[in-house]
């Protein structure tokens, strides 16, 4: 039986999930689309990354069906662990390219804690 305190802590700790999932799937979509749309800083960005120039579009498809599947209920596991996987790339890729990873690890982070609050269940807890 939930006490109203059980109550109100979750209710709190689901909106601080909602909010820390949000940011970086706004930022997520954001570089989907710029990707998926070929803007000229992106195709810049990706110039930086050896034999990659030219998948610069299928990566950001990738992007945008792995966030998608992430805000779907019954697909957000799979979503969230092909995020996680992204995020990992999105880390190694600043690393290759000479980056402090300080984007790619704020976003994971941001996805992998705003997840554990919001949906303690996504990954086995």
């Amino acid at each position: 039986m939930n006490t109203l305190h059980e109550t109100q802590i979750s209710k709190t700790r689901k909106i601080a999930g909602y909010a820390l999932t949000i940011i970086p799937s706004l930022m997520l979509l954001m570089g989907g689309i710029s990707k998926v749309m070929k803007s000229e800083e992106m195709v810049k960005n990706f110039s930086h990354i050896p034999n990659f120039g030219d998948k610069i579009q299928l990566v950001g498809l990738i992007l945008l069906i792995s966030l998608t599947l992430y805000w779907i209920p019954k697909t957000s596991k799979l979503g969230f662990l092909l995020l996680c996987s992204y995020g990992g790339g999105i880390i190694v890729t600043e690393m290759i390219t000479g980056q402090m990873p300080v984007a790619g690890i704020m976003v994971t982070t941001l996805l992998y804690v705003g997840t554990i609050l919001r949906r303690p269940s996504l990954i086995g807890m």
